[in-house]
């Protein structure tokens, strides 16, 4: 009887190997907090539109529980968020990172568009999403930090997948002072999550990638010994060559050589020394490199610097603007360093994939701690979800698929909506097909599974 009444109260339950991921989070939570976690990722999974904690419940096909329990467990309940993404972490690592290879890690900010005035820390942010018009590139929101590892699978060669792996607020000065907090800006939260990743993965070597944004020596400068960079260099950067070696003269030796021009003036008074370069996609660019001190952000830690720009019609020297690179790692070539900083894509796509599927703009909370857990949670279901695709190397998984997408099968790389869809084919036919005994009891099921679908579309 006590069985029958929980199948009536929870009639969505997660199966055996969604189950067991979710066991390793156990330790986080309480008891009864982790029977609303799971419920609440159970919810955040089959949810179809926006993507509230009311709409959650409905999803999940609670019946029984008051809603005011799952807001309460992001704005009062005792758990944090960091001991969700170290497990995640290390699920990750312990599956798609093969061991000695480089954990390679990606750091970018994101807008989180809101309405109202009074959700915490909610003010005006910069939105880098494609603008009707120019100078509509500001929104009323929040600003977020967030930490990805680049995943690449052999059976999706040339395929790089974005997984969240830790996110952070971004709180203005006025917030700060308002909640008597300290301040710490974008490249701050960004070294306190790369930290963290490092004290998660003793003993891995990381290759993070940045934007021109991050690239400040209050990030590079303070990295881990055992953290490589790439990213974008500024076209007006001042750098220097490499200090000249002793000549027996008394006094301190030259910390750095002499002024270079600057990258875009370098390029043009070297016209003939390009050579191409064919990335795994097919795409050709022109390159040129060299080796030379960034001193006003990594101080005495080489780099080298590449030059790159696209041919254009297989023509060579088109004449295209160059755009520069620059890594730490000086054993890495020309041609992987662009092919590194092109798979920050991914992270891109992950964002739009974040805020169109799990709808990560989508929460109506409004105090701190809900603000945020809410959207941080969301996230961190996303990398659940990827993960749990991911391990199993499978790409009949993705099963049906539009006449537009083309391909096959595990032909095509999947999306993130596809891994969605094929954990969610798993959780409902787990629960309505393999738990029913009898016909009635199906029919039953499937009549809760469409009540439930009716007010979560």
């Amino acid at each position: 009887m006590r069985f029958t009444k929980l199948v009536q109260d929870y009639p969505i339950t997660l199966t055996v190997g969604v189950n067991g991921i979710l066991l390793n989070f156990a330790a986080a939570f309480t008891q009864p907090t982790f029977v609303t976690f799971s419920l609440l990722f159970t919810g955040a999974v089959l949810v179809r539109g926006r993507h509230t904690v009311t709409r959650m419940i409905v999803s999940a096909g609670i019946r029984a529980s008051h809603h005011a329990r799952f807001h309460r467990f992001f704005s009062k309940a005792r758990w944090e968020m960091d001991h969700l993404w170290r497990g995640l972490v290390k699920l990750i690592d312990r599956s798609l990172i093969p061991e000695g290879t480089v954990v390679r890690v990606g750091v970018d900010d994101t807008a989180q568009r809101k309405t109202g005035a009074k959700i915490y820390g909610v003010g005006m942010v910069h939105d880098n999403r494609p603008a009707a018009r120019k100078g509509w590139d500001l929104s009323w929101g929040l600003t977020w930090v967030v930490t990805t590892i680049m995943v690449e699978l052999p059976i999706w060669r040339k395929h790089v997948f974005a997984l969240p792996v830790c996110a952070r607020l971004y709180r203005k000065k006025k917030v700060c002072r308002r909640g008597k907090c300290r301040f710490r800006t974008k490249s701050m939260l960004a070294l306190e999550m790369i930290e963290k990743l490092v004290w998660w993965l003793p003993g891995r070597k990381f290759l993070l990638h940045v934007d021109g944004g991050f690239a400040t020596g209050s990030l590079l400068r303070k990295l881990p010994a055992n953290v490589e960079v790439i990213g974008r260099l500024r076209r007006d950067a001042a750098l220097y060559k490499l200090p000249p070696k002793r000549c027996g003269k008394r006094g301190r030796p030259r910390r750095r050589g002499r002024r270079m021009v600057r990258p875009g003036a370098y390029v043009a008074r070297r016209s003939a020394e390009w050579h191409v370069i064919e990335l795994g996609n097919a795409k050709q660019y022109e390159v040129k490199s060299w080796v030379a001190l960034w001193w006003r952000v990594l101080r005495e830690r080489p780099v080298r610097v590449v030059a790159v720009r696209p041919v254009r019609g297989g023509r060579i020297g088109s004449g295209c603007r160059a755009q520069f690179l620059f890594t730490t790692d000086l054993s890495l070539s020309s041609s992987d360093v662009v092919e590194a900083y092109s798979n920050r894509w991914s992270i891109e796509c992950m964002f739009h994939e974040a805020k169109e599927r799990m709808g990560f703009e989508d929460p109506q909370c409004w105090t701190e701690r809900a603000v945020e857990r809410t959207a941080a949670f969301l996230l961190w279901v996303m990398g659940v979800v990827e993960y749990w695709f991911l391990a199993q190397r499978d790409g009949r998984l993705v099963g049906w698929r539009p006449r537009w997408r083309g391909g096959n099968g595990g032909d095509v790389p999947p999306s993130f909506s596809d891994m969605l869809a094929a954990m969610r084919r798993e959780i409902l036919s787990g629960t309505f097909l393999h738990r029913s005994t009898s016909k009635d009891e199906l029919h039953k099921n499937i009549m809760v599974l469409i009540e439930s679908a009716a007010f979560a579309a």
